[in-house]
């Protein structure tokens, strides 16, 4: 039988309980946005695909929370713990990290999980993401567009772009990794480089796509969340082309979106759930990329030679032959 919708209240927050799982369910699981909330056609959207996932898969049961603040993280995991029901409570972003630190040491039978960041305790596993491997193969995607001459959409100029969410590690990271993807395919490309400073700003994403339109840019990737879907907006406006990231955003503007930086947020999230209902967790640090099919790109509008173009690369980067840096600063 399903469970119908309720809401536990939490101060002046709430706890969105979800209409989900079986009543002879193999696990009972709790999951907290990051703040861009659900409909960010993203992250938060990957991470919940993988719930339903499990759902399907292993008649598990879950509920969920969306913070629209920081300060939220604290108390909505504070909550999930108190109830010592849940055999895993996850964490979306690396922004949780201070909260879920705080509430693990507290419940140090509860398991816990972060995705996107690393918190050192024993009862915390950690999935993180080697992003300048992504990065690298934006990078390299965009570069070998920009030089195409018999594209209608291209330009003269080898110009491309990406705009991060905000200027944190893993975002430096998949910034590092674009740029020298662009130089491995042509060392005179620039790669523009900006950060919204905000995961949830459309307006001040496609302004900051706008901006590097203007300066030639004919491919923009947004690495941004919600912000994202403003350099996508902006590139089916002046008809240029944008890079979707962490899911298959083709459908938000099919004759725009060349392809995404694919981040399986959702086969994280399984594999975190799996782990635990097989009694395999481990409060370690779980480092992910392209070798482990957690990190790639989606094909939507990719001439063939660059999808493979792409695939030997991938070889290259699995077989640690393409040394990518992890800074902007070590870009040679």
């Amino acid at each position: 039988m399903l469970r119908t919708w309720s809401v536990i209240g939490l101060c002046v927050l709430c706890i969105v309980f979800s209409s989900v799982g079986l009543a002879q369910a193999e696990g009972k699981f709790a999951i907290v946005f990051a703040t861009g909330g659900l409909g960010d056609k993203s992250f938060n959207d990957s991470a919940m695909h993988g719930m339903t996932l499990a759902k399907e898969q292993h008649g598990i049961e879950f509920d969920f929370a969306e913070p629209t603040a920081i300060a939220e993280y604290q108390p909505y995991l504070m909550q999930f713990a108190n109830t010592r029901q849940y055999d895993l409570i996850i964490s979306i972003g690396f922004d949780q990290a201070d909260a879920l630190n705080e509430i693990a040491v507290q419940f140090p039978e509860q398991k816990f999980a972060i995705v996107d960041m690393v918190v050192d305790k024993p009862n915390v596993a950690s999935y993180v993401y080697k992003e300048k491997e992504r990065g690298f193969l934006m990078g390299v995607a965009s570069a070998l567009m920009t030089v195409k001459t018999d594209d209608p959409r291209i330009n003269a100029e080898k110009v491309i772009g990406v705009i991060g969410g905000m200027k944190i590690p893993l975002i430096d990271a998949n910034i590092a990794g674009f740029i020298a993807g662009a130089k491995y395919v042509d060392p005179k490309i620039n790669a523009l480089h900006s950060y919204v400073g905000h995961w949830a700003d459309p307006g001040k994403g496609k302004e900051l796509a706008l901006s590097m339109i203007e300066q030639g840019a004919d491919v923009v990737w947004g690495a941004a969340g919600r912000s994202g879907l403003g350099v996508i907006n902006a590139a089916q406006e002046k008809n240029i082309y944008a890079i979707g990231a962490d899911s298959d955003q083709g459908h938000l503007a099919p004759d725009n979106v060349l392809t995404n930086g694919m981040k399986f947020v959702d086969q994280t999230v399984l594999l975190a759930m799996k782990q635990v209902l097989d009694g395999k967790f481990e409060g370690v640090i779980h480092v992910l990329g392209v070798a482990e099919d957690v990190l790639g790109y989606s094909t939507n509008l990719l001439p063939d030679d660059v999808i493979k173009a792409l695939e030997d690369v991938k070889a290259k980067i699995i077989a640690g032959e393409i040394e990518i840096p992890e800074t902007i600063e070590t870009v040679q």
